[in-house]
């Protein structure tokens, strides 16, 4: 309890509660995948990178980087930086049956983790 004066105390605010402080404090994810091929960079385009959007994820920073010099993605590795409004959201989405099942179909169990600061 926080000290307000001689014998008169004040119950500490809700705000600091762990399960309030995960509703309000924006987290990230920040994900390296490296994606060998024009079809499955184009797939993780079209399907992974729209169900972040859905789920209240918004890409603040990526980044590229190419296997060649080639005008055509013929390997490489991406890295993204993604905010959620909440360690609660993101932790939902991470945990959602539609991701877990996403990495268990590439095989990715072991290899993606979640962290929240």
């Amino acid at each position: 309890m926080e000290y307000i004066a001689k014998d008169k105390y004040l119950p500490p605010c809700a705000i600091f509660y762990p399960e309030y402080v995960d509703l309000m404090t924006k987290s990230y994810w920040l994900k390296k995948i490296s994606i060998p091929n024009a079809d499955l960079f184009l797939e993780y385009i079209r399907t992974v990178l729209p169900w972040i959007k859905s789920v209240g994820g918004v890409i603040v920073k990526r980044d590229l980087i190419q296997e060649s010099t080639s005008n055509e993605w013929d390997g490489g590795q991406l890295g993204l930086v993604i905010e959620f409004e909440s360690k609660f959201a993101a932790k939902k989405a991470f945990y959602s049956e539609v991701f877990q099942k996403y990495l268990q179909s590439r095989d990715l169990m072991e290899l993606v983790t979640i962290s929240t600061l």
